[in-house]
C-alpha cells in the first residue's frame, strides 16, 4: 500500500480455495483496482467478474510462492502492490524470503523474522504482554513433555498449538477428561500456548494498517461458526468497541504492519473489555462490508494509492447481524433452518453471477455423498470448468 500515483494493478496470491475469500476481488475493483490472481486453477474466486487475469500456479502454496516470484521478475514494474490473501501462503515465504522486488510491493513478507512471530501464537501472546495489549491470562510450553506434565486445576483453559488456522489446532479444555484427550494426541506437539477460557462474546476487528497506523477499522462479533464452535463464523454483528482504537494503535507499533488484516478478541463479560486473541496478518472474510460501520476499506485503499492519509474511524452503534454468503447457507443446512437459508440469500453477490455459481456449486457438492461427489468433479474437468 505504499505505492503512490502508480499502476493501478494488483497481484494477489491464493493457495487454497477458502470460502471467505470470494468477495475479495469485489473489494479490492471496488477500490479502483485491477485484479490479477495467481492461483492453482479451480479456485471459486477465480470466478469473479472482477478477476481480470489468472496466472496458473501448481497446487501447493510454495508453488503459488515461485509462481508470484516468476510473473514480477517478468514484470517487474507492472504492479503497485502484491497481496499474499491466505496464512498457508504466508508460511511459504517462511524459508524462502521475498526477493527485494516483492518485499518492497508485498511489505509482509518482506522481513521473515517479523513475519514469523506474527504467525505464531505464542510468539504473538510474549509481543503483546511486552507491549500492554491486553489479552487473557497466559502461559508458554515449550513441547509435549511440558504438556504431559500439565495437571487438570478445576478451570476451563483454552490450548492452542503454535501455528492454528479456523479453528484448527484450538482445544478448549474443560475438563480432567478433555486435558488427557489432547495429551494423547500425538498431532499435539511443539511450542503451544495456554490460555485463560474467558467467558464472553468472540469478534473481530478488520484492519487498514499504513506503516502501522491504523487508518480504517471495523469491529464485530462472530456469529454461529461453522462446522464448530472454533471455527470460522457464518454470520457478523457490527459493534462498536471504544477500547479498540488504543489497542490497534499497539498493536500497529509492535507489528509495523503494512496492509489489510484482522484481530480477534473475546469480550471479558466481567468487565466489558476486549482482550486480544490473535491477529491474522492478511485480508479476512467480510471485510467488503466496512460500509455498515461508516467506513470504506475500498476508500481508504484508493486515498492511500494516491498519497493521502486519513484515518476512517467507525461510527458508534450496532448493526443487525449479517449473514455471510455462502458461509451461513452451510450453518442453515446444519442447522436445519429454512428460514435462515432464504435469508442468507439476500447477501448473495447477485452482480456476480458466475462467482455466485461457483459458491453454489460449492455448497450442493458438500453435501452429497462422496462417490457423487467424485463423479461430479471428474465431469466438471472433462467440461473445462474453471471456477
Amino acid at each position: 500500500m505504499k505505492a503512490q500515483n502508480i499502476s493501478r494493478e494488483i497481484l494477489v496470491g491464493v493457495s487454497i480455495d477458502a470460502v471467505g475469500s470470494g468477495r475479495l476481488p469485489e473489494l479490492l475493483a471496488a477500490a479502483g483496482l485491477r485484479v490479477t490472481v495467481v492461483s492453482p486453477q479451480g479456485l471459486a474466486l477465480l470466478s469473479s467478474r472482477q478477476v481480470a487475469e489468472h496466472v496458473r500456479a501448481g497446487s501447493s502454496p510454495d508453488q503459488v510462492r515461485q509462481s508470484i516470484e516468476a510473473h514480477l521478475a517478468l514484470h517487474p514494474e507492472a504492479y503497485s502492490e502484491v497481496l499474499i490473501a491466505d496464512e498457508p501462503l504466508l508460511r511459504a515465504f517462511l524459508d524462502h524470503p521475498a526477493s527485494p522486488a516483492l518485499g518492497r510491493l508485498c511489505p509482509v513478507v518482506a522481513n521473515t523474522s517479523r513475519l514469523a512471530r506474527l504467525l505464531s501464537k505464542v510468539a504473538f501472546a510474549e509481543d503483546s504482554l511486552a507491549f500492554g495489549i491486553p489479552i487473557p491470562g497466559s502461559r508458554i510450553l515449550r513441547g509435549r513433555e511440558e504438556l504431559e506434565k500439565e495437571a487438570w486445576r478445576g478451570q476451563p483453559f483454552v490450548l492452542k498449538l503454535d501455528h492454528t488456522m479456523s479453528g484448527s489446532g484450538v482445544h478448549v479444555i474443560r475438563s480432567e477428561a478433555d486435558l488427557q484427550r489432547v495429551v494423547g494426541d500425538p498431532g499435539v506437539t511443539g511450542p503451544m500456548l495456554i490460555q485463560d477460557f474467558v467467558a464472553g462474546r468472540v469478534g473481530a476487528t478488520g484492519v487498514i494498517f499504513r506503516e502501522g497506523r491504523p487508518v480504517c477499522w471495523f469491529s464485530y462479533f462472530l456469529c454461529r461458526n461453522w462446522p464448530n464452535p472454533v471455527a470460522a463464523s457464518s454470520a457478523i454483528e457490527v459493534c462498536w468497541l471504544p477500547e479498540i482504537e488504543d489497542i490497534l494503535n499497539k498493536i500497529g507499533r509492535m507489528t509495523e504492519f503494512e496492509g489489510l488484516c484482522g484481530i480477534d478478541w473475546v469480550l471479558d463479560h466481567v468487565t466489558g473489555k476486549p482482550l486480544v486473541l490473535e491477529m491474522n496478518p492478511r485480508p479476512t472474510p467480510g471485510m467488503y462490508v466496512s460500509v455498515l460501520a461508516g467506513v470504506s476499506f475500498s476508500q481508504t485503499m484508493a486515498a492511500l494509492r494516491n498519497g493521502v492519509e486519513e484515518a476512517q474511524k467507525p461510527v458508534a452503534g450496532s448493526r443487525p447481524m449479517y449473514r455471510l454468503f455462502p458461509q451461513h447457507l452451510f450453518w442453515a443446512i446444519d442447522e436445519h433452518r429454512p428460514v435462515e437459508f432464504l435469508r442468507t440469500w439476500a447477501n448473495a453477490p447477485w452482480s456476480d453471477p458466475l462467482l455466485l455459481a461457483s459458491q453454489l456449486r460449492r455448497v450442493a457438492t458438500h453435501y452429497l455423498p462422496s462417490a457423487l461427489r467424485s463423479q461430479l468433479r471428474q465431469r466438471l474437468r472433462k467440461s473445462g470448468s474453471g471456477g
